[in-house]
């Protein structure tokens, strides 16, 4: 049993190469909007509407873990946006790995970068806007990609991953001219999750 948690900014592919996973490994995907926008859509997006989808982040993982005999599946395939200079993302990473740890199970870090035109590209993908309603005002969620780049840091580094979670396996990939095939195939080698 095992925790996959993909990191990384806006449109980078998190939730596509978490799909390819889910078709390589025992994981079943659940993408942050799956729970952000279940509160969003009545509290719109407020710190309220943030914090309860993370309490039920929480709760959900702690219940997988002590649920190992019944679950359908081996592993969660999480994806997240994460500051990495912001304290509050770096303890909810640290949080959601000691839930899993703490039970003896693996936990994966990839952190996923791609350049910002591909990413602006994949921001208006037909499957993003399907799964993800909130992203459907293109306009907005440009802005929104673009405006990130100064307000948060979005990308990091293998040496930090390995500094701020020495206790998980971690990756960074860029996958700019990578398909989500060979991404994936990159990780389910790299971890040996066969």
């Amino acid at each position: 049993m095992s925790l996959i948690v993909l990191i990384g900014p806006q449109a980078v592919g998190k939730m596509t190469i978490g799909k390819e996973l889910e078709k390589r490994i025992n994981g079943k995907l659940l993408f942050n909007h799956q729970t952000l926008d279940l509160y969003a859509n009545f509290l719109g997006y407020t710190e309220e509407a943030f914090s309860l989808s993370d309490q039920t982040r929480f709760n959900l993982f702690e219940a997988f873990v002590n649920n190992k005999e019944t679950n359908p599946t081996n592993s969660i395939i999480f994806t997240v946006m994460i500051d990495f200079d912001g304290k509050y993302d770096i303890s909810f990473l640290e949080k959601i790995a000691k839930i899993f740890l703490n039970h003896q199970e693996a936990v994966y870090f990839v952190a996923l970068t791609a350049n910002l035109e591909t990413r602006l590209k994949r921001n208006t993908h037909e499957d993003r806007l399907k799964a993800k309603p909130s992203k459907q005002n293109l306009e907005f969620s440009k802005h929104d990609l673009l405006s990130s780049l100064d307000k948060y840091r979005l990308e990091t580094t293998q040496e930090e991953l390995t500094h701020l979670f020495p206790n998980v396996s971690s990756l960074t990939i860029d996958n700019t001219h990578l398909t989500p095939h060979e991404v994936a195939e990159e990780i389910v080698t790299t971890f040996n999750l066969n």
